[in-house]
Parts: structure tokens; C-alpha cells; sequence
């Protein structure tokens, strides 16, 4: 996997929490991964419920029910 290295400026309390992890680099990449991750997901949500109402009041509209089909998954 290619690497780069930054230089960044993180506050007190983060970097007395680094201080304590003994690969660095790996704890900060797995934690923005997680954080992309879990925005993506926040966002995903957000829109879905912006649709939902749509959904609801229109018959003729289809949506997945559920997501662990074998349809889905093929």
C-alpha cells in the first residue's frame, strides 16, 4: 500500500491519546476510515428519510425492503 507522510496539528487531548497507542499511523488511518464511514452513512440516512415521505404516499414508487435478499446480493 503506498504511504505519505503529513504533518498535522492535533489538540492537547488527542495527542496525549496517541501518546499511548503504539502505531500511530495505523489508530489514526482505521479512525478516519471510520469516520468516513460512518458520515457516509449519516448521510445515506439523512436522504432516505427526506424520501421516505414519497415512498409512502405513492403506491405506484418501489423500494427495497430489505437489504439481505438473494435479488440484492445477485
Amino acid at each position: 500500500m503506498c504511504t505519505q507522510r503529513l504533518n498535522l496539528t492535533l489538540p492537547d487531548d488527542v495527542s496525549e491519546i496517541l501518546k499511548t497507542k503504539k502505531n500511530k499511523s495505523k489508530f489514526l488511518g482505521e479512525a478516519a476510515r471510520e469516520k468516513v464511514i460512518n458520515d457516509r452513512k449519516e448521510e445515506i440516512m439523512a436522504k432516505a428519510k427526506k424520501l421516505r415521505k414519497y415512498y409512502e404516499s405513492d403506491d405506484d414508487l418501489n423500494s427495497l425492503t430489505s437489504l439481505d435478499s438473494q435479488d440484492f446480493v445477485e
